[in-house]
């Protein structure tokens, strides 16, 4: 009877000292390191799941130029006074292929004096985008290339989910209220709601 309860007492301690030793090496594990990848890994799910998130501290409003159909050198300071949607796709990106019609159809429901859609597209050849608008009916949306991809380029952010279509919404004065990475159906609820609630927040023209 003594010798097994000994035995007990062993085993207790051996895995008590094995716990103690779990807790010494997790303690060893950075948990700076750990929290950053979890927040790269929450950032990218957000935009898979197609949320609208707001980077801290927001970023300035590209002043690169893009062209129009024409060959005209634009850039966004020249809708200032907007409510802007800034969407960069290509035709060769299914998600944007998809959320094109939708976006086409947010510039029909809120296009104006108040607001634009200014999808701009990444593509290399004009004939190309405008075959595109052609076969999936696009009519209410102006046709803008990136420039030697200078509009793409300093929207990138260091940890920001990378790849097409890339979307943000700017205020009247040019400042991001929100962006988002992936595709989305920009005529939902959400999406309607988000973008009349920035429209009416600043009425007033500068």
């Amino acid at each position: 009877m003594k010798r097994t309860l000994k035995i007990a007492i062993y085993v207790l301690l051996a895995s008590g000292f094995a716990v103690v030793l779990m807790v010494l090496a997790s303690s060893l594990i950075d948990p700076t390191s750990n929290q950053a990848k979890n927040q790269t890994n929450s950032n990218i799910q957000q935009a898979v799941l197609g949320k609208m998130i707001t980077l801290s501290p927001r970023p300035k409003q590209p002043n690169a130029k893009f062209l129009n159909a024409a060959g005209e050198k634009l850039v966004l300071e020249q809708f200032k006074g907007k409510v802007i949607l800034l969407n960069i796709w290509a035709t060769w990106c299914e998600p944007c292929v998809e959320e094109m019609p939708s976006l086409d159809a947010l510039q029909d429901k809120l296009g104006g004096d108040d607001f634009e859609v200014i999808a701009i597209s990444e593509d290399r050849s004009i004939e190309d985008v405008k075959t595109f608008y052609q076969e999936y009916n696009i009519e209410n949306l102006t046709i803008y290339m990136d420039e030697k991809f200078s509009v793409v380029t300093q929207l990138y952010v260091k940890d920001y989910p990378k790849g097409l279509p890339i979307t943000i919404l700017y205020d009247r004065q040019g400042r991001e209220i929100f962006r988002l990475s992936g595709g989305f159906d920009w005529v939902s609820d959400e999406a309607i709601t988000r973008i009349e609630k920035v429209i009416l927040s600043s009425t007033v023209k500068e």
